[in-house]
């Protein structure tokens, strides 16, 4: 399976992956070469085409290998906030989760704000059954 086959790929951007990094102890030593302790690789932001070096490096280090669980960690397929009107209309159903609660959503109200109850929420599409479903994209593929 291509790293780009995974839902959890999805919206994956080197950025997050280097903030990812720097926040787990990672540091940038030289351009391009990251080390934490006795380990270290290359990250190269501008080619992000080596994708799957990187992931697979991380992956063995946190994840025992699985590159899917890796990406869970980098990528975690809940958005804080709500959806754009944009994806709101090209999706109906949502998960919404607050500290509180989490429950499936098929109307949002104009007024909506980041707060439910004064707590933040994080939002992903979902299917009937409340399984999450790829986020929804534009002609070019962009997350809405």
């Amino acid at each position: 399976m291509r790293i780009d086959e995974l839902d959890e790929f999805q919206g994956t951007t080197p950025q997050m992956v280097a903030e990812w990094m720097t926040r787990n102890g990672w540091k940038e030593t030289k351009p391009n070469w990251w080390e934490r302790g006795e380990d270290g690789f290359r990250f190269d932001q501008q080619a992000f085409d080596r994708q799957w070096f990187w992931l697979l490096a991380l992956a063995a280090i946190y994840a025992k290998g699985n590159t899917q669980a890796m990406l869970c960690r980098i990528n975690p397929r809940m958005r804080q906030g709500w959806p754009s009107d944009a994806a709101l209309a090209a999706h109906k159903i949502w998960v919404v989760r607050s500290r509180a609660s989490l429950a499936i959503c098929k109307y949002f109200p104009c007024d909506r704000d980041l707060m439910i109850n004064g707590e933040h929420v994080s939002c992903w599409p979902c299917d009937e059954n409340g399984n999450k479903v790829r986020w929804p994209t534009n002609a070019a593929g962009e997350m809405l």
